[in-house]
């Protein structure tokens, strides 16, 4: 399994978040799905309109995370055989 990496956004920010997956698509979605990452990921539609996960990850959004940041470590790989969070250590403040 991959491994993907996104550092984590804003003014004041650093750290950043490792997702064991096959795509950068995967990743996003695993990461907030995850009970100890699902904070800095929301779905919604429209104008700012919350929905529950829905599965269709043009809703789904971060600031902390954006989708355009998240890059595959090519030099490292997992024996994972499910996609999974494998470090999450952003700070923003």
């Amino acid at each position: 399994m991959k491994v993907f990496y996104c550092p984590m956004s804003g003014g004041y920010s650093g750290g950043g978040i490792m997702v064991a997956a096959e795509t950068k698509e995967q990743a996003f979605l695993t990461a907030a799905r995850d009970k100890k990452t699902s904070y800095a990921f929301s779905w919604w539609v429209g104008d700012w309109e919350y929905i529950d996960d829905d599965g269709n990850i043009e809703h789904l959004h971060s600031d902390d995370y954006p989708l355009s940041d998240w890059r595959e470590m090519e030099h490292l790989q997992t024996d994972l055989t499910e996609p999974q969070v494998i470090i999450e250590n952003g700070y923003n403040g």
